[in-house]
């Protein structure tokens, strides 16, 4: 165990970036650290207010219907699912395709020791995250309801089983499509097409129930039906920590427990003959010697941007995932009009509303899915490269802005063409979404 514990500690620090500001002598660097480390504590600390602000709404009208455990019962979902989404495309990273591989499976050690290091890793990470949001959600609970001691007890006890079930699952489809995508030549665009095809999913189908659409904010019983129906463990979690029920609290234990450590033994005897599977890529059996085309300095730094935007699929979901919910929404109000929106969720005038919000929020999509903004920062080792090359800074800025448009105006101009024919818009409206 002590092995353990020492490979999840190197890892940790390394993630965060400790271990570099804790043997750093330089000045600069420090500071630069302890700038950096105030911001993400206020991020933490307003993303947390976020979540007990919303936690504290979504009380005020679960109270009304006498419903408090529901609200137990949506965050201890969202954190389960921030959890999947988070670990979908960090699982392959952290478990396979890091980089010193080598390096740590030639020291001293069990497999099984590196591979519970890495399975503990990406633990903590989520664990981290599912404290964001059912902590406040904990706290506003009990201020409305002022339940008995035991509460206080099942509902620390639970959190730290809570985010077991969707590592194991994110894991599982994450080593999926790596192993798919690895298969074809394009690995890496497949990969990034099989990840968002599977987001995209899971979301369409949150907000679906015995097939029929019903919207989240229709705070009645078939809400909890469809949260207990599509998770059952939140039932067990919500009997355990709501109703102080000793049976659903050992099982839910239980079945997060043995379903990681049957995991875990799993991946642990087949650890490198899956690390060989998903690192594996498709090559060219026949290499043919051509000439060498030269282009415009222009030319080749768009074309180096462009190959380095793809090959980090973490870059492409940050910085994607918003526009293509943006086309996949417009194709999707092709099939159902805005007025039957409109009824469905019980807002009069909707599709006015959309018509006049359309350019709003295309631009506000667009901006959110700009790939220049932190295109300078990746860089980082290399970027002495750009400094010293003879190019001109205007040449090299343009090149990635060109990245950015490449990727946003396909995109927005469809999206923009097919919210005039759903929406029904001319005129200025029309020339404002374009």
């Amino acid at each position: 165990m002590m092995n353990v514990w020492r490979l999840m500690k190197v890892q940790l620090l390394s993630t965060f970036g400790l271990n570099k500001a804790l043997h750093a002598h330089d000045v600069k660097e420090n500071r630069k650290f302890l700038l950096l480390s105030i911001s993400i504590v206020i991020g933490m600390v307003l993303i947390a207010a976020t979540s007990f602000g919303y936690s504290y709404g979504l009380a005020q009208t679960f109270e009304q219907i006498e419903r408090m455990d529901l609200l137990l019962a949506i965050m201890m979902a969202a954190a389960s699912m921030v959890g999947f989404f988070t670990t979908i495309y960090k699982a392959s990273g952290v478990l396979f395709g890091y980089k010193d591989y080598d390096l740590v499976m030639s020291l001293p050690i069990k497999t099984s020791h590196v591979v519970a290091s890495r399975v503990l890793h990406l633990y903590v990470l989520n664990l981290f995250f599912t404290l964001i949001l059912i902590v406040p959600a904990g706290a506003v609970y009990a201020i409305k309801v002022n339940p008995e001691a035991v509460y206080y007890l099942f509902f620390l006890v639970t959190v730290l089983f809570i985010p077991l079930l969707p590592i194991i699952a994110a894991t599982l489809i994450g080593a999926l499509i790596s192993w798919i995508s690895s298969r074809f030549r394009a690995s890496r665009m497949i990969g990034l097409i099989l990840t968002m095809v599977v987001i995209i999913g899971v979301m369409i189908g949150s907000f679906r129930i015995n097939g029929n659409e019903q919207v989240l904010t229709d705070m009645s019983t078939q809400l909890a039906d469809m949260i207990f129906k599509m998770y059952p463990l939140a039932a067990m979690y919500v009997d355990a920590v709501c109703s102080y029920q000793i049976g659903p609290l050992l099982l839910f234990i239980a079945i997060s427990v043995l379903a990681f450590i049957l995991f875990s033994i799993v991946l642990g005897t087949r650890y490198k003959a899956i690390h060989t599977g998903l690192t594996t890529s498709h090559t060219r059996s026949k290499y043919v010697m051509r000439s060498l085309r030269t282009s415009s300095p222009f030319r080749a730094l768009y074309i180096k941007e462009l190959r380095r935007y793809f090959s980090s699929s973490l870059y492409v979901l940050n910085t994607s995932i918003i526009i293509i919910f943006l086309l996949v929404a417009s194709i999707a109000l092709l099939f159902i009009s805005s007025e039957n929106l409109g009824q469905l969720l019980e807002i009069p005038q909707l599709s006015e509303y959309l018509g006049r919000m359309a350019p709003m929020v295309v631009s506000l999509t667009i901006v959110l899915s700009c790939t220049a903004s932190s295109s300078i920062s990746l860089e980082g080792n290399h970027l002495w490269i750009l400094k010293s090359s003879p190019v001109s800074k205007k040449t090299v800025l343009l090149s990635k802005v060109a990245v950015n448009l490449t990727v946003t105006i396909p995109i927005s101009v469809i999206s923009c063409l097919l919210l005039m024919i759903s929406l029904r818009t001319g005129g200025l409206k029309a020339c404002y979404c374009l």
